[in-house]
């Protein structure tokens, strides 16, 4: 019993711990743009004194704003509470890991040792991939052998994502290039890309297309974003430039000469602007013009006015609203209030017309709209919306109304439950015939254990007047993860299009009279996949079975499939890399031979360059049968684009390039194009710009034809500042030399450029005036910093309450330098270096208050002090100290000394022996 005993208490021994080291918060909740503090907490549990020498974090933390890294004594049985502070920015909330470490290294007689503390970051992250375009509607001409479209692609999350992006096209009648295409996005990251479309010809009765565009996350299979796209075919009195390549720009003004080979040379003025009207009232305002030389007739267009009160909010002009499950775009007048943080009420009314006014074309009379939509919810639990719509259209002399509410139900952190409904009713004015319509959807999603299942389910009938007009969706997907690298799912999907339209209103209705506008679209599949990841490689194998079947007026066809689709992508540095192949095993409309096809997409990307290319044998999908005519079932298409954006270091010159070029063997054409958008800045408010396009068309077929086409764009452009949200303030600053230290700015008082300012969390820098402005400032108490750089300590309080807008100069008396180094006393024979870089030395003020220094790797200090009587010391009992505190008078003169602190190694004796 005696050795056990022993034995116990030994192996305790041996696990006691000299020290506890912890944070007082395990995990702390961020939100991006915030800053947090986190206290690590060190216990001295032994029965001696110890040291800590030094706290590192783990890693190199990107936002870490402060953490100790003074030297310092605990006693026995004492404990110390030391402050880490975070900002959560942007490369903070893109961190792998949740969890923050830190390392802390301390002598126990006799060895030194190392000990380490973590807490964990909740941080809110959003899956959804945003798809969107630069406008709200997007036109393409019917005239050219084919358009383009950009589409952007945007990871609205922080953790980096591989999607593949899927786009149909409803009614069936655009061939689309590339119709599917795989991006790697970084955190926050948005991508453009370029979407080539053909129009049937035997669809150009209808003029208006939907596109849906699906985003599937490659690593789970999962949708991670949708959204369906406008489409308008040009005619003759409808022709608009393409459009530039991001909308994002504001507060600027820009007149440029655009000039193309169709001779459609114009003068274009846009423009956009925020100011305050008042302290309660703020107003927005964006402007778009073209003025055509030739002609002298000008178009107005995306132009409109926005007045913003503190919860109300009007808009006049060209308007454009979502979740109406309607087209809503035109001109007219739009009203929106808040209540509350999450309640949000609209309503508009508007006639559809893409134009505010002009002389260039006619005005057409366009359908006139009354929509309202409320927004309710407590944006975490629970949120919902409902919509009215009443559209009048003297074209058509259809009355239109669309009544639509949705509503999401987040059930726990692992369970979502959301639903939709919908009502309408159709009215045609001359022939009197009318259709009512309805949609229900219903969608949940869910996770068990490693199991995840998802349910998206929607249908309305055919003659429901909505986005979805006679579509049924659903998508089944049970998936299972068996680690963090691996994972598998089973999926079916079925989707229908089937619409149903009112009697053309300008003829008498016919029994069994042919309906033009009839088309079906449907996709069946059951597909299964399993995904994993190497090291830096993910793979993705998916066998699939699907049937797609098409009709319209003019023909129908069906295509059954067996598919095998595999992906395989990997990162590497600066380098991204995604391989996508599917072959298929296929019959077309019931006929008994089968072919086979492929198609492949590779997608290179280092930094800003990224590079696609595409190639497809033989017909992949149901659309590919409709234009086989008298060709062979054997072809070959290829696509291929590059694009690059680029900015100097200094952010004076800016642009993009992109160039693609697709050649079809099914389709008998050969096409290319670059295009190009370039900005300089003259000056921080003036820039120059440019834009130009050049493509070209060559059809392979018989009778041959080629022809090309270019346009070009050089402007102006002028930046304003940005105006104060309502709520907030503006805060404006002039620093000077205050060599008299009255407080004024006077003759031979210099300002001081280059400056860092801080006001708490806000930074800015002083221009060469010494002038600095902080917009958009909350109500509130700060604190005024001013760079430690500067050398300089401020002539008035710090603390500043910010309830208005605030414009102050203030006044900076220059300190005096103190400068101060370490010199070692070495012993004979002694050749062991020391090193005091880190040491912390102090200096005491007559008022109590203490400044400090820390010793750097040139064992040299320096202090900025105001005038006065201070003692210089140091307490760190590392070495021995000849002389650990002096004192020193600083006046307004200067002071021209160098303080030496000498200082020996501690119980280090060298005994010198001679024979």
């Amino acid at each position: 019993m005696a050795v056990v005993f022993l034995q116990l208490s030994f192996s305790y021994a041996q696990e006691s711990k000299d020290i506890a080291v912890y944070f007082e918060n395990e995990s702390v909740a961020v939100e991006k743009g915030s800053t947090f503090t986190n206290f690590l907490v060190i216990e001295n549990k032994g029965s001696a004194e110890i040291t800590i020498q030094n706290i590192t974090p783990q890693e190199k933390y990107p936002g870490l704003l402060y953490y100790s890294k003074d030297e310092f004594s605990l006693g026995a049985g004492a404990s110390k509470k030391l402050p880490v502070k975070l900002i959560a920015n942007l490369d903070f909330m893109k961190l792998k890991s949740n969890e923050i470490k830190f390392n802390v290294s301390y002598t126990s007689s006799p060895a030194s040792k190392t000990e380490s503390a973590s807490f964990f970051v909740k941080r809110e992250e959003n899956n959804n991939i945003a798809i969107y375009t630069a406008s709200y509607e997007n036109f393409i001409n019917p005239s050219a052998p084919e358009s383009s479209i950009v589409l952007w692609v945007e990871n609205q999350g922080y953790n980096k994502k591989t999607v593949k992006i899927d786009l149909q096209s409803i009614p069936d009648g655009l061939e689309m290039m590339p119709r599917q295409q795989t991006l790697t996005l970084a955190g926050l990251e948005k991508q453009s890309v370029e979407i080539r479309i053909l129009v049937r010809k035997q669809n150009t009765l209808f003029p208006e297309f939907n596109i849906t565009a699906s985003a599937t996350d490659v690593f789970n299979n999962e949708i991670v974003g949708s959204n369906t796209l406008h489409l308008v075919i040009l005619s003759n009195n409808r022709q608009v430039a393409r459009g530039y390549e991001s909308t994002t720009e504001s507060n600027f003004a820009e007149l440029a000469y655009n000039a193309n080979s169709s001779g459609f040379n114009f003068a274009q003025l846009r423009g956009n602007s925020t100011f305050r009207v008042n302290e309660n009232l703020t107003s927005r305002f964006n402007l778009g013009a073209d003025y055509y030389l030739e002609d002298g007739r000008y178009n107005i267009y995306d132009t409109w006015l926005e007045l913003e009160g503190r919860n109300t909010a009007l808009r006049l002009g060209n308007i454009n609203s979502s979740d109406y499950d309607y087209p809503v775009f035109g001109r007219g007048a739009k009203v929106s209030r808040q209540f509350g943080e999450k309640n949000q009420f609209e309503i508009l009314a508007l006639e559809n017309n893409f134009n505010l006014f002009g002389t260039y074309f006619q005005q057409a009379e366009g359908s006139k709209l009354i929509g309202a939509k409320y927004g309710f919810g407590n944006g975490k639990s629970f949120i919902g919306k409902v919509s009215y719509l009443y559209d009048h259209d003297p074209r058509f002399n259809v009355d239109t109304q669309v009544a639509n509410a949705t509503s999401s139900i987040i059930i726990n952190e692992k369970h979502t439950i959301s639903a939709e409904v919908g009502f309408s009713h159709e009215k045609g004015l001359a022939n009197l015939d009318e259709n009512a319509g309805v949609l229900l959807a219903a969608n949940y999603d869910g996770k068990i254990g490693k199991w995840h299942f998802q349910s998206l389910n929607s249908f309305s009938t055919k003659s429901y007047a909505g986005i979805k007009r006679g579509s049924f969706f659903s998508n089944q997907r049970i998936g299972y993860q068996f680690s963090a690298t691996q994972r598998a799912f089973i999926q079916y999907q079925n989707s229908e299009v089937i619409p149903e339209f009112l009697s053309f209103q300008n003829a008498p209705a016919e029994a069994g009279a042919a309906d033009l506008r009839y088309y079906f679209n449907s996709t069946e599949a059951l597909s299964s996949g399993y995904q994993f990841s190497a090291n830096k490689w993910n793979f993705f194998f998916a066998p699939k079975v699907e049937r797609q079947k098409t009709a319209n007026f003019y023909n129908s066809h069906e295509l059954f499939s067996y598919r095998f689709e595999t992906n395989i992508g990997t990162t590497l540095g600066a380098h991204g890399l995604n391989l996508m192949a599917e072959y298929s095993y296929s019959k077309e409309n019931n006929k008994e031979e089968w072919f086979n096809s492929l198609r492949t997409t590779l997608s290179y990307r280092y930094k800003s360059f990224s590079l696609n290319g595409t190639a497809q044998w033989n017909a992949n999908n149901v659309f590919d049968l409709n234009s086989y005519y008298d060709v062979d079932r054997n072809f070959a298409n290829y696509n291929l684009f590059a694009s690059y954006n680029f900015q100097t270091p200094n952010n004076s010159l800016t642009g993009s390039l992109s160039a693609g070029a697709s050649y079809s063997e099914l389709y008998k054409n050969l096409n290319s194009n670059i295009s190009g958008n370039i900005e300089y800045k003259i000056s921080p408010s003036w820039s120059s710009t440019g834009y130009f396009n050049i493509s070209g068309y060559k059809t392979t077929a018989a009778y041959a034809a080629s022809s090309g086409y270019y346009q070009f764009r050089v402007g102006i452009k002028k930046y304003f500042a940005a105006a104060t949200a309502l709520g907030n303030h503006k805060v404006s600053f002039q620093l000077f030399e205050d060599k008299n230290s009255n407080g004024q700015l006077e003759t031979g008082e210099k300002v001081l450029a280059n400056e860092i300012v801080k006001l708490d969390s806000f930074v800015a820098m002083t221009d060469k005036n010494g002038k600095v402005v902080f917009q958009n400032v909350p109500e509130g108490v700060y604190t005024l910093k001013v760079s430690e750089s500067a050398g300089a300590r401020l002539m008035m309080d710090p603390v500043i309450t910010v309830n208005s807008n605030i414009n102050r100069k203030v006044g900076m008396v220059k300190n005096i330098r103190v400068s101060g180094k370490l010199i070692e006393i070495k012993q004979a024979y002694d050749v062991l270096e020391t090193d005091v870089t880190g040491i912390v030395v102090y200096a005491r003020g007559e008022d109590g208050k203490i400044y400090t220094a820390v010793v750097n790797q040139s064992n040299e200090f320096e202090f900025f002090l105001k005038d006065g009587r201070y003692t210089i010391y140091i307490e760190n009992d590392k070495y021995s100290y000849t002389q650990p505190g002096q004192t020193v008078q600083v006046t307004k003169e200067g002071y021209s000394e160098v303080l030496v602190f000498e200082y020996k190694k501690k119980n280090t004796t060298i005994k010198v022996k001679k024979f």
